[in-house]
């Protein structure tokens, strides 16, 4: 598996100069590559902070540096809450976290005060939907769980959150329909906590957070202002894949896809591998399996073929099929011509699952020299 540098510059300036040009914020996934240099790079392309799915991932966020993280779900975990606790010590690193319910209020509550926390800890009330993730289900609901972070001083209610990408798996107008609909309950629950002034006041700007790498661009058009009383939101995206982008998934459902092309995203990583075996005319193994590519949404897509220092497209001429653990199976035009010893490139779906795979990912320049290392760690 390898990145490309290009790529990469291209992703983080294009992502850049869209939140740039809308008003808004991003707060990249990190749980995508758990990647320290990569992070880095977003930070310094001018990411609001980074974002993790989990405690233990804000844990090695903080360890490398990061002093804004987003853990973009509820935290129930005594150890995870006693850990936060002792972060807020410092006033430059800025933790913040979800709850949707009474419970998980109070569970914050008491861990944080058990701990002695020297400063309350910032939350979003999260809207979730029926039969998503979590989240509160109805406006109500949520107006209630953000009236108890406020009669809490262990809590600082800093917004709202939400995630639309699990609504639906397509842009067709039904899917979209959907997505809105959902946004439009998002913009209501803002509304409501900036009218009945739940909302943060003085020189606290309430967050208001959505936005995967699939829907970003309809968070945007739904989710900015303008706002009651002309209250001061700021909206943080929580895109993660647009840094690498991908051949599949994401080539499919981005409102920025590579055919869109100097201001879509390219595909950053590869998968390069050998022919091990043409045990038949129209079968051919290669050298990677399970343990080495994501295959939760599509297959490795080859893309071009090296052999004798020659380079062809893949085209249509082999299709990966099926994966063991360390086996990939091809499907191969009778005449093509392919034999053990070449070299193929791939273009992989869904980032979230690759990057898991590699502790250590090479980044190539144009040319295919190694101009970089990524260090991942999960």
């Amino acid at each position: 598996m390898v990145l490309r540098e290009a790529a990469l510059a291209h992703n983080l300036s294009v992502m850049a100069s869209y939140c740039s040009a809308w008003g808004v914020d991003i707060a990249p996934h990190g749980k995508t590559t758990m990647a320290p240099q990569l992070w880095n790079r977003q930070l310094a392309a001018g990411a609001w902070g980074i974002t993790a799915a989990t405690a233990g991932q804000a844990r090695v966020m903080r360890a490398r540096g990061v002093d804004r993280v987003l853990i973009a779900n509820e935290v129930v975990d005594p150890v995870a809450i006693a850990w936060m606790a002792e972060q807020l010590v410092d006033p430059a690193f800025e933790l913040l976290c979800y709850v949707d319910s009474d419970r998980t209020v109070d569970i914050l509550d008491a861990g944080l005060r058990s701990a002695g926390a020297d400063r309350p800890l910032g939350v979003l009330v999260e809207l979730g939907f029926e039969g998503g993730r979590t989240g509160c289900r109805t406006i109500p609901e949520a107006v209630h769980v953000a009236t108890r972070v406020t009669s809490s001083d262990r809590l600082r209610l800093a917004g709202v959150s939400g995630y639309e990408g699990t609504i639906c798996q397509d842009r067709s107008p039904e899917c979209l329909a959907r997505v809105i609909a959902y946004l439009d309950r998002l913009r209501e629950l803002t509304s409501t906590l900036i009218d009945t002034g739940a909302a943060p006041d003085g020189a606290d700007r309430m967050v208001l957070s959505a936005g995967g790498s699939a829907f970003f661009d309809v968070v945007v058009d739904h989710l900015r202002g303008p706002w009651p009383s002309g209250a001061d939101v700021r909206v943080v995206l929580r895109s993660g894949c647009y840094l690498t982008h991908d051949s599949g998934m994401y080539e499919r459902l981005s409102p920025l896809p590579t055919r869109d092309g100097a201001r879509g995203f390219q595909p950053a990583m590869e998968l390069w591998a050998h022919v091990l075996s043409r045990p038949e005319t129209e079968l051919a193994l290669f050298g990677f399996g399970k343990r080495d590519v994501p295959f939760d949404v599509d297959l490795p897509m080859p893309v071009v073929i090296r052999r004798s220092g020659r380079a062809v497209d893949a085209n249509d001429d082999l299709e990966i099929t099926s994966l063991n653990d360390q086996h990939a199976y091809a499907r191969v035009r009778a005449d093509l011509a392919l034999e053990p010893g070449d070299v193929v490139g791939f273009g992989i779906s869904h980032p979230c699952t690759a990057f898991d795979k590699w502790r250590f990912i090479p980044v190539l320049d144009d040319d295919d020299r190694v101009v970089d290392a990524i260090a991942t760690y999960f």
